[in-house]
Formats: C-alpha cells, sequence, structure tokens
C-alpha cells in the first residue's frame, strides 16, 4: 500500500471541483451545524492523496485494515448527513446548548452509534460480497440512507413529521396529491448532493486494489460479515425496542431515535401482538360485566333521522389561534354562530398534516389508532376483511349507505376498503357533477361537493339513508397562488414566516363556511330528517398556527365538530354539552350522531359508551384521565383501574382486528354482517 501526495498538473481540474464542493456547503454549515466543516475539510484534504497498492504480497495485508476504515467512515459520513438535511434550521436544535449535530444526534442515546454502525457496514460487506472493489463499496454505501433522508426531508416539509416504515403502504396516495406540494431543492442541493459528490470524488483516490484471497473465498468472508452484522442489528434491536418506541411527530424520530433507528424501530413496531390477558372468555366477561346483551341489533324509532358525515378536510377553529397573530375577524362567523339544534365541541384527531383515513377510520370502527403501531394506515395495512362499524349497524337497521369523495378513487384504497366496512355505495370524482367554476385552486369546492350532496339523499325519498362525504377543497399546498381563489391578508405576518400559506388556508375555511351556510338552509327546507355531522380530519401542516403537541396541552391534536339537525334535537344530550363537557375522541363520536339521530344503540355502541364512561378520550396522542383531569400517554396509565379499561379497548380491538378466531361476541357481528350481505 503506497500513499502519494502530490497532485500534479491532470490533478488540478479534480481539485477545482472539489474545492468547490467543499467550500459552498462549508459557507452554509459553519453558521448552522459548525461539525459538518470536519468533513468538508477531511474530504477535500484526501482529494490529494493517493492510496494505491502493489501485487507483491507482503503489501496486500495491510488492505484488510481498508475493510475496517472505509465502512466505518462510509457509516459516518452516511448517518451525518442523512440527519443533518432532516435537522438543519429546526428550531428545536436550538434547545440545545450547541450547534454540533453529533451532540444533539447522541446526546440521549449514545449507544445508538453502535446500531448504526451494523447497518451500514453490512451494506459496505453486501456490497463487497457482491464483487464491488473497495473504492465503489465505500462510494455507494451511502446512497441509500442519504437517499432515505431526502425522502425524508420532502416528506417533513409537506406534512410536518418525518417518515416512518408504514408509509410504504401510502406510496401511491402520496403520488395522487404530491403535484399540491413544494419540494424545495436548495437545501438537498447544497448538504446532501455536494457532500455526496465530495466524498465520492474522496473514495476514487484508491487506485490498484490487490486480490488478497480467490474470489470465492472473498465472497464467502464478505457475505459472512454482512449477515453477522445485520443478524448482530436484529439481535439487538428486539431488545432495544423494549426501551424505546418510534417517534411519529414532527422531527422527534430524528432527535430521540435518529432517523435510521426509527425507521427500523417503526417497521418492527408493525408486528400485532395481543394484549396481556387476552381470550375470548376475557371479553365475555368484561361484555357481562356490563350488563349488555351483545346480540342487541339496536333500534330505528319512528322519528330516526337519516345521517349525514361530512369530513371536512384539513379544517380546524381558527379562532383559538388568530387573535395571537393580530386578527380579531371571525373568518367562520356561520359555524361559530350555529346556536339551535346544535351541538359544538372538539375532537382530539390522532394525525397531524395527513393520513386522512385514520379520521376516518376512528369514526366508523369506534376503534382507536392509539392501539396501532406508529404511523399506522389501517386502510391499507390492515382492514382485508369485513369490519364491524356504523355503517355495518346502520345497514342492519335498514338504511342505505353511501361513501362520497371527491377526489381520486386511488386515494388509501378506499374503494376496497368501504365495501368492506359496509358501505353499499361509492362515488369519487369521476362521479361527481361539476366544472371547472367548481374548482378552488385544483380541488372540487365544498360548495359543489355539498351540491352533489344534496342531490344524493334527497333523491333517496323516504329510504332512510347514511351518507358520508369527504371534501378536499382545503388540503394541504398552500405556497401557490391561484385565479380562482381570490386571498384576503387577514395575517400580516406569521411567527413561522409562512404568511400566504396561513391566508391562502384563512380565505380557504372561510369558503367552506359559506358552503356550510348553503347546506345547511337547503336541508332545513327538507321535510325528511337529517342528522348532520361534520368534524376536521387534522390540522393543516401550517407552522404560522402556534400550537403545543404534548398531551394535556396537545392544541394540534383537537380539530372542532358540529352535530345539527333539522328538527328539535333531544334536549339532554343538548344540555348535556351545554353544560360544557366538550371534548370527546373520533371513535367515540359516533355515539352522540347516534343520540341525535334518535338511534337506539348496537351492543357494539353500548360497549364503547361503557368503555367512553371510563377513559372519555382516547387517540394515538394520549388518554384523558377522571381521576387525575389531564392527559397520560397510552403505554404509561395513571392507575391500576385505567390500565384495566385500556387494556379491554386494547383487547376488542384486537379481537375485531387481528385475532382470526372468532369468540362469542365477534361470531354475532361477522354473523350480523354475512346476513346483511345476502339480503
Amino acid at each position: 500500500m503506497v500513499f502519494k501526495i502530490k497532485p500534479g498538473i491532470k490533478d488540478i481540474p479534480r481539485l477545482i471541483v472539489a474545492f468547490i464542493l467543499a467550500l459552498v456547503p462549508f459557507i452554509f454549515s459553519v453558521t448552522r451545524l459548525w461539525d459538518a466543516v470536519f468533513w468538508y475539510v477531511g474530504l477535500f484534504v484526501i482529494t490529494f492523496i493517493t492510496v494505491s497498492g502493489k501485487e507483491e504480497a507482503k503489501h496486500k495485508w495491510p488492505w484488510f485494515i481498508m475493510d475496517i476504515i472505509l465502512p466505518v467512515i462510509a457509516c459516518g459520513f452516511s448517518i451525518y448527513f442523512m440527519q443533518y438535511i432532516n435537522l438543519v434550521d429546526h428550531g428545536r436544535i436550538s434547545t440545545v446548548d450547541t450547534n454540533a449535530l453529533y451532540v444533539v444526534m447522541y446526546v440521549t442515546d449514545p449507544f445508538r452509534v453502535v446500531l448504526e454502525l451494523l447497518v451500514v457496514t453490512g451494506v459496505y460487506f453486501l456490497l463487497r460480497a457482491c464483487q464491488v472493489s473497495r473504492r465503489f463499496s465505500a462510494a455507494f454505501t451511502p446512497l441509500p440512507f442519504l437517499l432515505i433522508g431526502l425522502v425524508d426531508y420532502f416528506v417533513y416539509n409537506a406534512r410536518g413529521h418525518e417518515v416512518l416504515a408504514s408509509d410504504l403502504y401510502s406510496v401511491k396516495t402520496a403520488m395522487n396529491v404530491a403535484g399540491t406540494f413544494e419540494f424545495p431543492l436548495f437545501y438537498p442541493l447544497i448538504f446532501v448532493a455536494m457532500p455526496y459528490a465530495l466524498y465520492f470524488i474522496a473514495c476514487l483516490r484508491i487506485k490498484n486494489e490487490p486480490r488478497i484471497v480467490p474470489w470465492y473465498a472473498r465472497i464467502a468472508i464478505m457475505l459472512a460479515l454482512c449477515v453477522g452484522l445485520e443478524g448482530s442489528f436484529l439481535f439487538i434491536l428486539e431488545d432495544y425496542s423494549k426501551t424505546h418506541t418510534p417517534q411519529g411527530w414532527m422531527d422527534k424520530g430524528s432527535i430521540y431515535n435518529g432517523l435510521l433507528i426509527n425507521l427500523c424501530l417503526s417497521a418492527h413496531s408493525l408486528r400485532q401482538s395481543a394484549p396481556e390477558g387476552y381470550t375470548h372468555e376475557y371479553l365475555d366477561n368484561v361484555i357481562a360485566e356490563y350488563g349488555i346483551d351483545p346480540n342487541d341489533p339496536g333500534k330505528v324509532n319512528e322519528d330516526s333521522a337519516n345521517i349525514i358525515v361530512i369530513l371536512s378536510e384539513s379544517y380546524m377553529q381558527l379562532r383559538d389561534y388568530l387573535p395571537m397573530m393580530g386578527v380579531y375577524e371571525d373568518p367562520t362567523p356561520y359555524w361559530n354562530g350555529l346556536k339551535e339544534n346544535t351541538i359544538h365541541g372538539y375532537v382530539t384527531a390522532s394525525v397531524y398534516g395527513g393520513n386522512t383515513p385514520n379520521s376516518e377510520f376512528e369514526f366508523f370502527t369506534g376503534l382507536t389508532t392509539g392501539f396501532l403501531p406508529t404511523g399506522s394506515i389501517p386502510y391499507t395495512m390492515f382492514i382485508d376483511r369485513d369490519t364491524y362499524s356504523l355503517v355495518w349497524a346502520l345497514d342492519n337497521l335498514g338504511y342505505k349507505t353511501t361513501a362520497m369523495h371527491c377526489y381520486l378513487a386511488s386515494g388509501w384504497q378506499r374503494p376496497r376498503v368501504y365495501p368492506l366496512l359496509g358501505f353499499q355505495n361509492m362515488k369519487f370524482i369521476e362521479d361527481f357533477n361539476y366544472d371547472d367554476s367548481d374548482l378552488l385552486r385544483e380541488y372540487v369546492s365544498d360548495k359543489a361537493a355539498y351540491r352533489n350532496l344534496i342531490d344524493e339523499v334527497t333523491s333517496a325519498g323516504s329510504q332512510k339513508t347514511l351518507t358520508f362525504l369527504a371534501t378536499m377543497q382545503n388540503h394541504g399546498g398552500y405556497s401557490d397562488a391561484y385565479d380562482n381563489l381570490p386571498v384576503t391578508e387577514y395575517v400580516q405576518r406569521s411567527f413561522a414566516g409562512d404568511t400566504f400559506q396561513v391566508n391562502t388556508y384563512i380565505n380557504l375555511v372561510k369558503e367552506s363556511d359559506k358552503a356550510l351556510e348553503y347546506l345547511l338552509t337547503t336541508l332545513s327546507e327538507q321535510d325528511e330528517k337529517y342528522c348532520v355531522v361534520i368534524f376536521g380530519d387534522h390540522q393543516p401542516a401550517l407552522s404560522g398556527f402556534t400550537n403545543n403537541m404534548a398531551p394535556g396541552k396537545n392544541s394540534s391534536w383537537c380539530v372542532p365538530y358540529l352535530i345539527w339537525t333539522n328538527y328539535d334535537m333531544d334536549q339532554d344530550l343538548y344540555d348535556q354539552y351545554s353544560s360544557g363537557r366538550e371534548y370527546t375522541s373520533l371513535n367515540y363520536l359516533a355515539l352522540d350522531v347516534l343520540r341525535a339521530a334518535n338511534i337506539d344503540y348496537p351492543a357494539y355502541y353500548q360497549i364503547l359508551d361503557h368503555q367512553r364512561k371510563e377513559i372519555p378520550v382516547i387517540s394515538a396522542i394520549g388518554y384523558y384521565s377522571i381521576a387525575n383531569d389531564k392527559f397520560f400517554y397510552n403505554e404509561t396509565p395513571n392507575s391500576d383501574s385505567e390500565a384495566q379499561s385500556l387494556n379491554a379497548i386494547r383487547s376488542f380491538q384486537y379481537a375485531l382486528m387481528f385475532d382470526d378466531t372468532d369468540g362469542s361476541f365477534e361470531t354475532g357481528l361477522h354473523t350480523m354482517i354475512d346476513s346483511n350481505k345476502t339480503k
């Protein structure tokens, strides 16, 4: 092995390119995460050095050292820059008393570097087992990790939190709406592409690598190292996952676990296991303790109403946030001014900035994603058989059920899932009646969607109906200007500098308020009875609205809802909310809708009603403790009694979603579903 540090004339172009590749990110990094400077300087220096081999036997064996040094360097580079792009300029970094990324990455868990080393060096030795040379193995090893970092960067910019293993199930849906989001390229160019190009040039300074052992021995050795390293990682991860959980909110994954390990933890968590003490007999005993007849189908009364469920895309209660931004005009006066036969409240959603189907799932099934793996999308991951829901319950009571979504049918596998939830009919964008004048930005406006909804429900005559509509008008992607959406400047300056996006969103929500007035005014003139529930699926991914994500202060998870009827609402229900109980969670919201519609609860909803009395709010974020008047994480119950209540909820959920063998209660539900399907 020979080291040469004598660049010649022919090396000047390479050195000039390397100098530019080092200087530009150096300038942008020195005032941000300054320890990146060591990478730029170190790699630039290496470009002056040529490492070459000779064929003599005595010069071959030192090359074994290169198979130790190179994968370690590749690991350090890979992890550093896949994290750099995802943490640079993040406000959370300022909470650590340093601008050194390595300190930020490992201040909470230095051991994590061992796990990262096992994963990345395993990739290096896999390439070596494939007969790739040392220099190209070192050069290509960082590539998959940097690509993961870039994907995470774009996902974070689009929805406000990082990529998880479960997102693989959502690729097709993401492509549907990708055109409405920005994909900034400056940071990826400066903090990924240029450092990687510099690193690649440095790797190419290795020349004339000798063959130390025969090819078959080299393959066997390198493959054994790869399997050993990756196997060790999986073995350690199993134990590591007992004390570390995947983080799915904002940049917590990068901060607490590191992006790579957080991704691996999220993949590990996709496996489902039965709750402690779970048996069919346990569930039957719980139902018996509740005093419920598990075969009670519920009852429709003479004054039962048609039900309309509206999921309002990205809808939030602006009145809670605008005063702190200097705005005192209410953009939604109709929503907030509704009083007669109207219940107002908040639900805690389990998602923020995206993953709409999780809100649909929780509302219709009465289940919570709080007991599913972090980042789960039940529609794409778990709903693969008939699943009991509000839809099946009302179908059993003679209701015609229709799902309407004014966008592409390919999103979130809805055409496959909706029938499994019990919907008899489905309508997607191609089934809607609209033209270009009905668009706001690139989406069907709420008013046009409501016009189609009215046509659907009024055409049913005296047939009782459950009609679900998911809107699209307020969907994320607020940075572009559109001729069909004039933007009034409500906010002069937002805290996060996204003033135009904030104003775009406010103007969209104002149009939603006008559309709601059109809808409810039209329904109020109908002879048939209608019970309407409308709720936001999640808040928009806009940092201009200063939120708090912590349990108990979880303003980011709160979305508004209202229940409205065009007849006199049950007075007891109305008084119950007038007295101040206005918070619930999406999995319980259907309980109040059934009451408002004058429908006696089926057995399943009687069980949910009992569960709500013990745990009144539960979501992926946490649960509300009545005894302590505060929120706690689902994984750390505050008391034994609450732990038992949570375990009961989790056990029912496991039985309905994952247990392939049915107990008496599940058998009753599936028998009802099967009988409905054969009508």
